[in-house]
């Protein structure tokens, strides 16, 4: 309740009215903010040792062998956005995006520039599973651990594998007695797993509706916000 010993009002000028003016009064319209500016930073900096940039650049250049750190960044990249081993083909239609940007500014610009191939590339942004060579038409086959990881990311966790689960993966040993259950039983407690209800139970048992829902408040006179948020926690 907001209490208040002198007048409020709201508007400018003679078509302000007043929304309380003694104590102990409340408003009679909810509190709001209108607008919000934000200053700042001034002459801010980029830190070149930011924690983003240290999962980037997994090599620092050197004037003798740029080219190979970028396609040590590179690959790595490919690897992590692609959720598989990265093909020579990834790196080089990557190296070649590096190349046009280093020609025009710096190594930095060269390694932004391939990063935003990889970020519009559809083996990034869809989740593409392949057919093996002798599948047949209406026939169930097992799909690779590479995409296997991606299926159990992307249901625990809405996200792409980590590096264990991706290293797993790549090696062929996801399948392992007790290694695919000890990887989902780990993925389980991280607090990623949050967006197993956010997103795929919230898609799944419509969750995401009891945000919208406002029942009979004759039939459930105890329904409060508590009770909502609760509802979906205890889910």
């Amino acid at each position: 309740m907001i209490k208040s010993s002198a007048t409020a009002y709201e508007g400018v000028g003679p078509n302000a009215f007043p929304l309380w003016s003694r104590e102990g009064d409340t408003p009679s319209v909810p509190a709001a903010i209108t607008a919000l500016l934000v200053g700042g930073p001034y002459n801010g900096k980029i830190s070149n040792d930011s924690p983003s940039r240290q999962l980037i650049y997994v090599c620092q250049p050197t004037s003798r062998d740029e080219d190979g750190c970028a396609t040590k960044i590179l690959s790595n990249l490919a690897r992590r956005a692609y959720r598989r081993a990265a093909t020579d083909e990834d790196v080089q239609t990557l190296m070649a995006f590096y190349k046009r940007g280093r020609a025009k500014v710096s190594f930095d610009e060269g390694i932004r520039v391939a990063l935003e191939r990889v970020l519009v590339s559809p083996d990034f942004l869809y989740r593409i599973e392949t057919d093996p060579e002798n599948a047949k038409a209406g026939e169930a086959y097992k799909i690779s651990d590479t995409e296997l990881a991606s299926r159990i990311s992307f249901a625990l966790w809405s996200s792409i594998p980590d590096d264990e689960l991706l290293n797993l993966a790549v090696a062929g040993k996801l399948r392992t007695p007790g290694v695919l259950e000890a990887q989902v039983r780990r993925m389980l407690a991280d607090p990623k797993a949050n967006a197993l209800v956010d997103n795929f139970a919230g898609q799944w048992l419509l969750l995401r509706n009891v945000k919208t829902r406002n029942p009979n408040r004759d039939e459930f006179p105890d329904f409060d916000e508590t009770l909502r948020n609760n509802m979906e926690t205890e889910t």
